[in-house]
C-alpha cells in the first residue's frame, strides 16, 4: 500500500529565500503542500564566508535531523541530505558551484562543494535551470533531469508608462537609456568593471545614460567614474519588483555582461533572471560571457566589443527577444514531480 505525500520540503540555506524558490512553493502547492526549511537565522542576503553563513548551515544540518520528506533541495543546501535516502530527494540545480568558486580563486570550497555534489550523485531527479545544468546533472550520475528555466511570472509588467517613469526619475524624456539590473557580487560575477570600462565609449558616442539596480558598490564606481571620466550613471539602487519591471519598460537597451574567467557554455538566457526579465518586455539585450542565444546580441568579453554592441542596439539593429513565463514550466513541474512521487512509492 503506497502512502499519500500529503507535503513536500523545499529546504534552501538562506532566508530570504531566492525568488526562484518562491515561484516553486507558489506552484507545487496547487497540487501538494510545501514546507519551507532555510537555514538561516537571521536575514541573510547572500551567502559568504562569514560566521552568519557558517550557523546558517549547521541549523540547516541540525534541521535535516527532523526532515521527512520527499524534499526539493537547493544543491547548495545538500549538507540537509547526509541523513536522507536519496530516493526522497529531488535536487535544483541552477548554478554549478564548483565551476563558479574555482573560477572565483577558492580552490577548497570549490573541492568542498563537489564533494557535496558527489553525495547527490544517484539522485534520481533533478530540477536544471538550463539545458547545460542539466547535461551537468546527468553526467555527475542523476537518472532523469526536467529543465526548469528562470522565467519570470506573467504579471511582471511595468505598472507607470515608460514616458511617465522617465518623468518621475527626472531622466530627460529624448535621452536613451541602458538598464543593467544588478544583484550582489557585480564584480566578481557579473561584469560591472567590463560594463564601466565599455560605458566611457557608449557615453562619448551616445550621451546615453547607465542605470544599475541592485546592491551596488557606490564608491567603487564613483572612484570609476572619475577614472574614466563618466558622468552619466545613475545608482537607484535595490528596489522592489514591480519597479524593475518599470525601469525595464523605460529602458532602450539592456545588458548582461558577466566578469571573464567563467566558463560561458554554462550560462543562458535560460538560467539568467535579469535576461529573462529583459526579454519578458521585449527589450533588446546586449550580453557579454554567456552560451550563444537567439535571445541577446552575443558579444565577447572586451569593453570595445561590448560598447559597440550597446551602440548597435540603441540604434535600433539588434533582434528582438521572445518572452518566455514561469507559466510554461508549471505543467512540467506537476507531470515529473507526480510522476517521480509514485515511481518512488510515495504517492497513489
Amino acid at each position: 500500500m503506497r502512502r499519500q505525500a500529503s507535503s513536500l520540503d523545499l529546504v534552501t540555506v538562506r532566508h530570504p529565500i531566492p525568488g526562484r524558490y518562491s515561484k516553486y512553493i507558489k506552484t507545487i502547492s496547487k497540487i501538494v503542500r510545501v514546507n519551507l526549511v532555510t537555514g538561516s537565522i537571521v536575514r541573510t542576503p547572500q551567502l559568504g564566508n562569514d560566521f552568519r553563513t557558517v550557523m546558517a548551515f549547521l541549523n540547516l544540518l541540525a534541521k535535516s535531523l527532523f526532515i521527512r520528506g520527499p524534499i526539493l533541495l537547493d544543491v547548495v543546501a545538500a549538507v540537509s541530505v547526509y541523513y536522507k535516502e536519496q530516493k526522497d530527494i529531488i535536487i535544483d540545480f541552477r548554478t554549478p558551484y564548483p565551476v563558479e568558486l574555482m573560477a572565483l580563486g577558492h580552490e577548497r570550497l570549490a573541492i568542498l562543494a563537489k564533494r557535496i555534489e558527489n553525495k547527490i550523485r544517484n539522485t534520481q531527479m533533478a530540477f536544471a535551470a538550463n539545458d547545460r545544468m542539466a547535461k551537468y546533472c546527468t553526467e555527475i550520475g542523476v537518472e532523469n533531469v526536467v529543465v526548469i528555466p528562470n522565467y519570470p511570472w506573467r504579471n511582471f509588467l511595468p505598472t507607470v508608462e515608460g514616458s511617465k517613469w522617465k518623468i518621475l526619475n527626472t531622466l530627460p524624456m529624448e535621452e536613451k537609456i541602458v538598464l543593467f539590473t544588478g544583484s550582489v557580487r557585480l564584480r566578481e560575477i557579473y561584469g560591472l568593471d567590463l560594463l564601466l570600462a565599455a560605458w566611457k565609449y557608449v557615453e562619448e558616442a551616445s550621451g546615453s545614460t547607465l542605470i544599475i539596480l541592485g546592491n551596488v558598490p557606490i564608491r567603487y564606481i564613483s572612484m570609476k567614474m572619475d577614472s574614466f571620466g563618466i558622468k552619466k550613471i545613475r545608482l537607484p539602487g535595490r528596489v522592489p519588483t514591480n519597479d524593475v519591471a518599470n525601469w525595464i519598460n523605460a529602458s532602450n537597451v539592456c545588458v548582461a555582461p558577466r566578469t571573464p574567467g567563467f566558463p560561458k557554455s554554462f550560462y543562458d538566457d535560460k538560467d539568467s533572471t535579469k535576461i529573462s526579465e529583459y526579454a519578458a518586455l521585449r527589450k533588446p539585450i546586449v550580453a557579454a560571457g554567456y552560451a550563444p542565444s537567439r535571445q541577446y546580441h552575443l558579444v565577447d568579453q572586451d569593453p570595445q566589443d561590448l560598447a559597440e554592441g550597446i551602440l548597435h542596439a540603441i540604434e535600433g539593429k539588434t533582434r528582438l527577444p521572445q518572452p518566455h513565463y514561469w507559466e510554461e514550466n508549471e505543467p512540467k513541474i506537476w507531470g515529473a514531480l507526480i510522476e517521480y512521487l509514485k515511481q518512488t512509492n510515495i504517492m497513489e
